[in-house]
């Protein structure tokens, strides 16, 4: 029953391997190991939430593997958007020599580096481009910046030269591109933004896989 349970598991079936693992709870020389991938079990299927709220509550809890119970829970507020709980009680239960690693992913989730799309249109309206300069799009906002010099200096060159036809087609284009160039720079800030979270998470799930979790190996 174990084994079968445990290939569940092992295919992604983490439903079923969750209740097979339940039947051993009572009567098996497993019940301890059972009840660890019982939890593992619900912990992959990126519940974060009702994992955390089946630990609080003890149901099931597994005394020989607490401390794994206990890195698992600390983990699952690493891979979902929840208020994070104070830096020294997520770690503790962790050994020192993966801490600072952690402490680092703590930093990175409680005060991202992120842009704000308000700053990015403020400052694209004052200097058009500065705004995707700041979002970290230094080429754009450099292009933004001579499409709008160039066609506002065209467009007063043609008025002052007496072309107002051509005057006021850059005139239009100036507006074009200094419209284009604020609300670009207020949507580069929210890609900035997307991307920065996409990689950390990627960065923070793929330290975890590489771990198994903290999980021990348990075969038989």
């Amino acid at each position: 029953r174990f084994r079968y349970a445990n290939c569940f598991l092992r295919i992604g079936r983490y439903v079923e391997a969750s209740q097979n693992f339940k039947t051993l709870f009572v009567s098996s020389d497993l019940r301890e190991e059972a009840k660890l991938l019982f939890h593992e079990s619900n912990f992959l299927q990126k519940d974060f939430q009702s994992f955390r709220s089946l630990y609080e509550s003890k149901i099931y809890f597994s005394h020989k593997y607490s401390r794994n119970l206990e890195q698992l829970n600390s983990i699952s507020y690493f891979l979902d958007n929840s208020t994070l709980p104070n830096e020294n009680q997520l770690l503790q239960p962790f050994d020192d020599s993966v801490q600072s690693k952690l402490a680092h992913f703590y930093q990175m989730k409680k005060f991202p580096q992120l842009k704000s799309p308000l700053t990015a249109a403020l400052l694209s309206a004052v200097v058009p481009g500065a705004g995707k300069i700041y979002s970290g799009e230094l080429t754009d906002g450099l292009i933004a910046l001579g499409a709008t010099a160039l066609s506002v200096f065209l467009a007063i060159n043609n008025f002052q030269n007496d072309h107002q036809f051509r005057g006021w087609v850059f005139t239009g284009l100036s507006a074009f591109f200094y419209g284009g160039s604020v609300y670009g720079s207020a949507a580069a800030a929210q890609i900035y933004n997307a991307k920065f979270q996409m990689t950390l998470d990627s960065e923070i799930n793929i330290y975890f896989e590489s771990k198994n979790y903290f999980l021990p190996k348990i075969d038989f």
